[in-house]
């Protein structure tokens, strides 16, 4: 009776320690997380409804009156609706692309390492340094693009100068940089599903495209779900393509939300009005989450 004291005594003083240990350690990331996510979140919260007058430092309480506002602001409509027409366009592309890529890098092919390094080299370069090469590539008259098409006898357009064909061109390049990464998560999915499987339904006489829809794509499901919300978030937050080629034009048909916030804020000094638009975005993209989350249910398989 005694010995058997002594071991729960021991027991649950090892077990306090190592719940020790783990609160010691996951205080750095906690302190991170409350510093440089939590904390600005709840800044920008209250900076929506606080009026800020840099000339005389006075903050006044102005409520909901700038998201009324908002509702009212042509600009703010076509930004919103600037966002949601990227998004469409790079979230579907991003995700085909990395897994038709991952497809092809799974099947066996020579070279294989070499072909998986020049994918993902475009997501590992800098995207000042990727824009730059697309800004020469695309070039109205010197790029090689239109160089080539205007050798066909063909009038191509003027990219980023063109209200048509500028957002879906960043929406292309968006893609075209951040494609990499989903090729190597997707490769890793499919890395990992049993040969069994498709050498049973090979037997069983299910084509190629039955046997992916079947038996790979459910078994890669969690990965594509996560890469599908990370995509989404990512489509929201574009910027850089739009900070660096366009400043959102030509007339305001590639200023996003993100691009919006970044004028309102550092260019209009506006700090109010960019928080409020800081806000809609957080609440538009807790939206999309919280929907794709529920919906995972009928699509996504967790073995």
């Amino acid at each position: 009776m005694y010995n058997r004291i002594i071991r729960k005594t021991r027991y649950r003083s090892l077990e306090a320690s190592e719940r020790m240990a783990g609160i010691v350690f996951a205080i750095p990331s906690l302190i991170g997380f409350l510093l440089f996510i939590a904390g600005p979140i709840l800044f920008v919260f209250a900076m929506s409804v606080i009026r800020i007058n840099l000339m005389d430092n006075s903050f006044t309480y102005v409520g909901f009156r700038y998201f009324q506002n908002l509702i009212e602001d042509g600009d703010f409509r076509k930004a919103f609706w600037n966002t949601f027409t990227y998004l469409v366009i790079y979230v579907p592309l991003t995700l085909l692309l990395g897994l038709g890529m991952a497809l092809i890098l799974n099947a066996k092919l020579y070279f294989r390492g070499i072909i998986r390094t020049f994918f993902i080299i475009p997501y590992v370069t800098t995207y000042i340094a990727t824009l730059v090469v697309w800004n020469v590539f695309l070039h109205p008259t010197q790029g090689p693009v239109n160089q080539l098409l205007m050798s066909w006898g063909l009038n191509p357009p003027q990219y980023m100068i063109d209200i048509h064909w500028a957002l879906p061109v960043l929406a292309v390049i968006g893609s075209w940089k951040d494609v990499g990464f989903h090729c190597l998560l997707f490769l890793a999915a499919l890395q990992g599903v049993p040969r069994d499987l498709h050498e049973a339904a090979s037997i069983d006489g299910a084509s190629p495209l039955r046997r992916f829809w079947h038996v790979t794509f459910p078994l890669i499901s969690p990965t594509s779900f996560f890469l599908l919300l990370i995509t989404i978030i990512g489509g929201l937050q574009a910027f850089y393509q739009m900070a660096l080629l366009t400043k959102g034009g030509p007339s305001f048909s590639t200023t996003t939300l993100t691009y919006l916030i970044y004028r309102t804020a550092f260019e209009y000094n506006n700090f109010t009005y960019a928080s409020a638009v800081g806000v809609v975005l957080f609440a538009i993209t807790v939206v999309l989450v919280a929907v794709n989350w529920i919906g995972q249910k009928k699509w996504v398989f967790y073995q």
